[in-house]
């Protein structure tokens, strides 16, 4: 009896993974309901087959058919294509083209004065109000998608607000309080159809449109409190239709609109810049409350959204420049002591990267503050590069894409105006420590986008993908070669000579960058120093007439190069420092760059003996007899090096060259050379040459 239980109970867990098994196995496949209810009832035990039957198809049923009709609908929702996108804006399109033709038709008119200009603002009007209807009717009647009765009703409020405008100021039509009264509804009217059909869109035009209304108000003779009292009031409204409906780019648009509003009214009066001043920053707060409201840490557009905050901070604070001229340093400590404020707020909030942008906008500001106390007059120069310079930081460290496009053109930008502008005499002064400044900035921007990420956004993969950050360190070493440039020619340089420090510098650098890791320096600059070196040396090479002042500069370098050029022909044979992960690529070309390389040196050993003999002549037997050394040795050094390996063009350059030097010492050289020389001269080749036949014969019987 117990052993029957036993098994039931094992037939019954069977049954019960069986049925789990093909529940998952459903859900993945997102089958049918139906076909869910048949093949679980087949498989349930016989005394709740009734039970289950009756109500599967009531609980599961909706929620499978809901979970598969929600899912396209959502990707298609994210994914757009172009089409799509193109066929969302046409409306948006076609109706400024209607705006722009009512207006260039009423100019027509009013040109050819065929309709009084009452009759055509009246005109203007019935147009606005028949797109409304038109708008209504389509939506209501449902005679067309939602983009373009959105599109008839923002048409409609451009054009009520713009004729209200032409009708008070151009035309000289309606009195100016019934314009005022006309263009307050059209307002009201704009700001309620936002928030009713949740159009981001509209909510950018009536934030556009609605700003045109200062200057209607400054036109009527309206006080600077009125009209700032409007652009706060007009604000702080769109904020009801923005954050009800989360529409984040309306509230940048908005914003920069109602700051422009301000400045341009108060650059056409004679504003107090209390009042304007005070506006402004009242504006900016609103702005904020309203970007914490939207601020979500782990959005994915979350760096975006950090970076837009932080370049219209740092663009109020530039206008706050402009505004106040005699109060200026009043509103930079406010706006200082905002931005402090708003950092403490976003560190009791846990939020380390806003504590960063917000720390970073109250620093700027407070160096603005201290420029603008006059203390020096270098304080501005001071603080521009460096205003960049923390700006492109802080991109780097959000992760922002756009912010590190845009501050890295703006670095760059200032590091060229400061390198042009700044001079470096006297060696003691600012401008020539902010050069250095400049590539202390550089590098430190260098090493922090060097470091470890976790994972790779969009942005920073396409970067990768690009080579950007291994470009980065020769744009450094070219300014680091300019400013040495600079000095070289401000303190040593002789005046039509080469530029003799900058070129021994370059060598040394040359020879240093195979010693350091890539990592470090990248994968291109060991390459741009070696081909920047052999450019270099074709200069280095040239014989001409020399100065006394620079002959020994010019003998020092030669030699410099001539030995930099050995070391990289070893490395090269060897595969040693940087050309040691070069091996495999350059086995194949080892023999032919060891052999030009071999040329190359046997020709800067001998422009060596002709620039000495042209500054201090020893006569004509020095030069050719040093000459046709010059020439054995390196056939000797060739055909030595032959002896180490199967090189065959390295052997056949050193044959060359020996009968070549053969040749010259019996055709040429014997008429300038006295007994003496012509015996030391013959022995000493001539026992060298059996020594190296010795060799050559010895690995001959080798390889048989």
């Amino acid at each position: 009896m117990h052993l029957n239980n036993l098994e039931k109970r094992l037939i019954e867990l069977e049954q019960e993974v069986s049925t789990l098994k093909q529940e998952i196995a459903q859900l993945k496949n997102q089958v049918d309901p139906p076909v869910q209810i048949v093949e679980k009832a087949k498989i349930r035990r016989p005394e709740k087959e009734s039970v289950q039957t009756k109500k599967e198809p009531l609980e599961k049923a909706p929620l499978q058919w809901e979970k598969t009709n929600e899912t396209p609908l959502h990707e298609s929702k994210q994914q757009k294509s172009i089409e799509e996108m193109l066929i969302w804006l046409l409306p948006k399109v076609f109706m400024i083209m209607i705006v722009l033709g009512v207006l260039w038709g009423l100019k027509l008119i009013s040109d050819y004065g065929i309709i009084a200009n009452g009759i055509k603002i009246t005109f203007a009007y019935v147009l606005s109000l028949a797109l409304i209807g038109l708008a209504y009717f389509m939506e209501y009647k449902k005679k067309s998608q939602k983009a373009l009765y959105i599109t008839l009703y923002g048409g409609a409020f451009t054009i009520g607000i713009l004729t209200t405008a032409a009708g008070a100021i151009l035309y000289d039509v309606l009195p100016l309080l019934v314009a005022l009264f006309v263009a307050m509804l059209y307002i009201a009217y704009g700001i309620v159809i936002s928030y009713m059909k949740k159009s981001e869109v509209l909510t950018i035009f009536v934030a556009f449109t609605s700003l045109l209304l200062p200057y209607l108000l400054e036109y009527m003779a309206f006080g600077e409190a009125i009209i700032l009292a409007f652009v706060v009031i007009l604000f702080g409204s769109l904020q009801i239709v923005i954050l009800k409906h989360c529409q984040k780019i309306a509230l940048y648009t908005a914003l920069f609109f109602s700051h422009l509003a301000i400045l341009i009214v108060g650059f056409i009066n004679n504003y107090p810049e209390i009042l304007f001043g005070s506006t402004f920053l009242i504006v900016l707060g609103i702005f904020m409350y309203s970007w914490w409201c939207f601020y979500e840490a782990n959005h994915k557009r979350a760096s975006l959204y950090e970076g837009l905050m932080f370049s219209l901070s740092i663009m109020s604070l530039l206008f706050i420049n402009l505004i106040a001229t005699r109060y200026n340093s009043l509103f930079l400590l406010v706006f200082t002591a905002g931005f402090i404020g708003l950092a403490s707020f976003a560190y009791l909030k846990k939020q380390k990267r806003i504590v960063d942008i917000y720390g970073t906008v109250a620093l700027l500001a407070l160096m603005n503050f201290i420029v603008r106390l006059e203390l020096s007059t270098i304080s501005l120069d001071f603080f521009l590069p460096f205003t960049a310079f923390i700006s492109l930081f802080l991109a780097l460290r959000l992760r922002a894409s756009l912010m590190k496009l845009t501050y890295s053109l703006l670095f760059g930008g200032v590091v060229l105006f400061v390198f042009i502008d700044s001079p470096v005499e006297p060696f003691w002064s600012f401008h020539h420590l902010n050069q250095l400044f400049m590539f202390a900035y550089m590098l430190v921007l260098f090493i922090f986008a060097k470091r470890p990420k976790v994972a790779s956004g969009r942005f920073e993969t396409l970067m990768e993908k690009a080579a950007i950050l291994e470009i980065i360190p020769i744009l450094i070493s070219l300014y680091i070669f300019g400013y040495i440039a600079k000095l070289d020619i401000s303190y040593m340089h002789v005046q039509s000579e080469m530029l003799y420090f900058t070129l021994f510098a370059l060598a040394i650098a040359t020879v240093s960058m195979l010693f350091v890791a890539e990592k470090y320096i990248g994968r291109f600059l060991p390459v741009a120093f070696l081909i920047s070196f052999c450019y270099a040396m074709i200069f280095v090479l040239m014989v001409e007439n020399l100065s006394e002042k620079v002959f020994t500069y010019n003998i020092f370098l030669r030699i410099v190069y001539a030995v930099v050029f050995t070391y990289l022909l070893y490395s090269v044979y060897k595969g040693k420092g940087y050309l040691k992960k070069w091996r495999d690529q350059l086995r194949n070309y080892v023999d032919p760059l060891i052999s030009i390389g071999l040329f190359v040196n046997m020709i800067s050993a001998t422009t060596l003996l002709s620039q000495i003999n042209m500054n201090n002549y020893f006569g004509e037997r020095f030069l050719y007899t040093g000459h046709t050394i010059i020439i054995f040795i390196t056939a000797c050094i060739a055909l030595w090096l032959s002896l180490q390996g199967k090189q065959k063009i390295i052997r056949y350059t050193g044959f060359s060259l020996l009968v070549f030097a053969i040749a010259k010492l019996i055709f040429f050289d014997l008429s300038y050379l006295d007994l003496l020389i012509r015996a030391i001269l013959f022995i000493s080749i001539g026992g060298l040459g059996l020594w190296l036949s010795n060799k050559l014969l010895q690995k001959a019987e080798e390889e048989e």
